[in-house]
Formats: C-alpha cells, sequence, structure tokens
C-alpha cells in the first residue's frame, strides 16, 4: 500500500494544539502540551490512540498566539508537518477518527542539540516541561484512560531514552506496567520505539505495515 498524498490527507483532517509558553529565569519559550489529529467532519470524545514521542520540533500554530501559560492554553489550529501525515495514513488504514499526540518533552525545538540545551535549563529552575512529569499526572492519566490504543515511538535518540527513563515510560526495551495497551516497534538491536517516519519513503511504508499488524495484537485498554 502505497502513502496517501498530502492533499488528500490535509482534506480529510484537521490538526489542533494546545500551545502556551513558559518562563525560564525571564526566557520565553514555545510549548506545545497537546496536539490532535481530527477527522473533519466527524465529533468523536474518545481518541482512537495517543501517540507519545520525543517533543514537537518546530511546530508553530497557524494563528497569532497570545502569551498564554500553560493554565490558560486552549486548541488552536495548528500547521500539519510530515510525522503527523504519516500518522494521518495510519489512521486512514484503522479508520481512526481522532489521534492525540503527546511528547516526553513540551518544548518546541527542531534542532536537538539546542533543545537538550534548553531542556537543562527547565531541569536547573525546576520548571516542568513534561506532562509525564508528576505535576501533570491528572492531565496525564486522563488523556492516557480515554484512549485505545497507546504507541510509543521516540526514536534512537539518547535523550528520548533518557526522558522515558526518567519519567518511568520504559527502560532497556521494557515499557512500565502501568502502560499494558503500549504498542511500539521495536529495534531489535538498540531497544528503542522506532520513530513513524524514517527518512526514506519505503521506510515509512514498512513502519505503517508493521504497525498496522501489531496493533491487531495489543489487547484495548
Amino acid at each position: 500500500m502505497s502513502l496517501v498524498s498530502v492533499d488528500n490527507l490535509r482534506k480529510t483532517f484537521e490538526v489542533n494544539a494546545k500551545f502556551y509558553y513558559a518562563s525560564v529565569n525571564g526566557e520565553s519559550f514555545l510549548m506545545r502540551r497537546e496536539a490532535r489529529i481530527t477527522r473533519k467532519n466527524v465529533v468523536q470524545e474518545k481518541s482512537d490512540a495517543v501517540v507519545v514521542m520525543i517533543n514537537p520540533g518546530s511546530c508553530k500554530p497557524s494563528i497569532k498566539l497570545n502569551e498564554t501559560t500553560s493554565n490558560q492554553m486552549e486548541f488552536v489550529p495548528a500547521d500539519s508537518d510530515q510525522t503527523q501525515e504519516q500518522l494521518m495514513n495510519l489512521m486512514i488504514r484503522k479508520n481512526w477518527n481522532v489521534l492525540v499526540i503527546l511528547n516526553l518533552s513540551d518544548i518546541c525545538e527542531g534542532n536537538l542539540d539546542r533543545f537538550k540545551s534548553i531542556e537543562k535549563k527547565f531541569t536547573a529552575a525546576g520548571v516542568p516541561h513534561s506532562i509525564f512529569q508528576d505535576v501533570n499526572a491528572l492531565e496525564r492519566d486522563m488523556l492516557l484512560s480515554a484512549t485505545e490504543h497507546l504507541i510509543f515511538a521516540w526514536g534512537s535518540s539518547l535523550t528520548a531514552k533518557r526522558l522515558a527513563k526518567e519519567f518511568m515510560l520504559y527502560d532497556k526495551g521494557v515499557a512500565s506496567t502501568d502502560y499494558k495497551h503500549m504498542v511500539a516497534w521495536i529495534h531489535y538491536e538498540k531497544l528503542f520505539p522506532r520513530h513513524p517516519r524514517p527518512a526514506l519513503i519505503a521506510d515509512r511504508i514498512t513502519w505503517l505495515d508493521v504497525m498496522e499488524s501489531l496493533l491487531l495484537e495489543v489487547p484495548q485498554s
């Protein structure tokens, strides 16, 4: 099965996200708590799946965002990116209507080295930057309990591995027992959950094929 064209994906789905700004020692950083891919003209409260990746990268809202804090954030339209479009392909295969994207960190920074530098500032200042930190446990548990499937897909970076272990999500190829409905395509040697969007088109199709099969094997939550 080939990939669906971007034009058709954007006609079928829309992306909205909760953005906010966090302040660390006088610096302001754009953050994204949750992104939601929804089939247009469909109303569905429960998500079909939650996908956990490393961070929102360079994701931006598609409208001007006020200086909103994490206590005031609301869903606003967001521009889709190539990873989200890959997940839309999975939604078409599974006939899903709603998919939620959460991240090991909310920090919107596409350059990994800069991301690591910013994350260190948050950690040193004791400022939360992830829904998986204990201060956000209520919000996290509500989202994870309101989904049918949980997909771990944060890729191979050492930063992702460290955060996943720090937040007690995953270590040495084993997910926390709190996430029995988790599914991931695990790299057989390096023991990381493969990212949805590898560089090559053929590999993206393979990820979709494997994930579609894995999802059939995991009991629903």
